[in-house]
């Protein structure tokens, strides 16, 4: 009888253990644990990173997603880790590559820096067919979209902002000038997580517009830096350490050293960019971006424009 009760419950045992293990291998490639509780879902190629976030009281993402494809394979995600709602989804940035997919969360709450739901509803504006021209371009995305309504966020905070929420800290902190109007810093003190948004993305030119400068985006990678996360995750581009923003560094500071050479020639802006060559970045993705890194470095530089 001893014998029976003990194998009967290493048997409980093992199946308790294939049971919670079984979903960390369903997860697929694009998934990866950061930490307890912590999991960044990655984009396809150059696309938007999420963040999933397991609490005692729910679920917390951070960003929807590229589109509303993504945002379904985020949400079946989830399910995959746990039977609780998503209660919370935190804005890194409000463009419709981070945005469009709160809708497949209809039960959350949407939280964002001040700023992100005006820059959100001025896109919507502007583009009025956004979605029926994206429900075209597939079947599979038109049936993504099925349920589909604009929601902006629901709080919105200034500087920053501390969520303690089903036993996580989640630090919110506001970024200025570095890629959108409403950008955050998402910092877990205790899991070393940070999510960095599109202030530095990985291994391609980012897109700076006129308010971006380079020094405050070198001034987010500082304090970013100084939390001394473990894990960085991009807004954009393959997670990684703190690399992320050395690399960014180095990357500007190439630039702005020749642009200056080139603004010390009297070269104008239009012939700065013809001629300003960044050869140990050729492989990098969005060459095309290159014209407003130019812009932004003559800026930085005391140029005119």
């Amino acid at each position: 009888m001893r014998s029976m009760r003990f194998m009967s419950a290493m048997l409980a045992v093992a199946l308790i253990v294939m049971a919670s293990s079984a979903p960390a291998q369903d997860l697929g490639p694009r998934v990866k644990k950061l930490a307890d509780g912590v999991y960044v879902h990655t984009g396809n190629g150059f696309d938007s990173n999420s963040g999933i976030i397991l609490t005692d009281e729910g679920v917390v993402v951070i960003d929807t997603g590229q589109n509303p494809i993504e945002s379904r394979d985020i949400m079946a995600t989830v399910k995959k880790l746990t039977t609780m709602p998503v209660r919370l989804v935190i804005d890194t940035e409000p463009h419709a590559d981070h945005t469009t997919g709160h809708f497949v969360f209809p039960d959350a709450l949407v939280v964002a820096a001040a700023g992100g739901g005006d820059s959100m509803r001025g896109a919507e504006r502007a583009a009025p067919d956004r979605i029926q021209r994206l429900a075209a371009t597939s079947p599979a995305m038109k049936t993504a979209l099925e349920g589909y309504r604009f929601i902006a966020p629901h709080i919105e905070y200034h500087d920053k902002m501390t969520i303690t929420f089903g036993g996580k800290t989640i630090e919110l902190i506001y970024m200025k000038g570095v890629h959108s109007e409403s950008d955050t810093a998402v910092w877990l003190p205790k899991e070393r997580v940070v999510f960095s948004a599109s202030a530095f993305v990985v291994n391609q030119i980012n897109i700076l517009r006129p308010f971006v400068t380079i020094p405050d985006i070198l001034a987010a990678g500082k304090m970013m830096r100084a939390l001394n996360p473990e894990n960085v995750v991009p807004g954009h581009g393959t997670p990684g350490t703190v690399q992320i923003f050395d690399d960014g560094e180095k990357y500007y500071a190439l630039l702005m050293q020749r642009v200056d050479a080139l603004m010390k020639q009297g070269k104008s802006l239009d012939d700065i960019k013809k001629e300003v060559k960044m050869p140990e970045y050729a492989s990098w993705g969005n060459q095309e971006r290159m014209p407003t890194n130019v812009d932004a470095a003559y800026k930085a530089l005391g140029g005119k424009i």
